[in-house]
């Protein structure tokens, strides 16, 4: 089925990027740090799509859809399609993080690669996806030039112990019916293990290379 973006209580250190200045950061001890673009593991299998909303200084508040065909209502002004997403990478995020995203040029890129986890995962079960931002693309908007990440399912690799089998929200920030979506979230996040840092104007590893991630 397709993902409905595009067109929380989590404690989970978080990755990100920024679609307007075509840059991937991680939560470090002293704030967001830039990072190359990454190579990872997606857990695609629990990704969470909803209404997001996010503010400066703020911690991000959610409305998480109960399931990928069931969209909860839209909780009001400033929120927009997104998902929540668990990913792995020792080597660019050290470690597990979650990565989300209310942009639709990153929801559009997510979108896509999970239509090819999707006609692929019946082959590998058990597997996760290794998925690479292999550049960007410039897409022009009402909000000035924009960068859609250009995301490539590389490869299949057994799911690791670090990455479990587990829905990347908590449970209060799902939509349960009647009234009017959650608004609100007690998400607190707290710095990953510092990550082994690419500097961002050098490639990123092989991706073929077995510590790719």
């Amino acid at each position: 089925m397709p993902l409905n973006i595009g067109v929380s209580g989590s404690i989970m250190p978080f990755a990100k990027y920024n679609a307007k200045a075509d840059k991937w950061f991680v939560r470090g001890d002293d704030g967001d740090e830039e990072i190359a673009r990454p190579t990872f593991l997606a857990d695609l299998a629990n990704i969470a799509t909803g209404w997001l909303r996010f503010r400066e200084g703020e911690a991000p508040e959610r409305a998480i859809d109960p399931s990928l065909d069931r969209a909860a209502p839209g909780p009001g002004e400033g929120f927009k399609r997104g998902f929540v997403l668990a990913v792995f990478s020792e080597n660019f995020f050290g470690g597990l993080v979650e990565l989300s995203s209310a942009s639709i040029h990153m929801g559009n890129a997510v979108r896509e690669v999970y239509q090819i986890f999707e006609d692929q995962r019946g082959s590998h079960p058990g597997q996760v996806p290794v998925i690479a931002c292999t550049g960007s693309e410039p897409m022009k908007d009402k909000y000035g030039t924009n960068y859609r990440p250009k995301l490539e399912l590389l490869k299949w690799v057994d799911r690791p112990a670090d990455l479990p089998d587990a829905s990347p929200v908590d449970p209060n920030d799902v939509w349960q019916g009647g009234g009017t979506a959650p608004a609100k979230t007690t998400a607190i996040h707290v710095p990953p293990p510092a990550p082994q840092h690419v500097p961002p104007n050098q490639p990123a590893a092989d991706p073929m290379m077995t510590a790719e991630f």
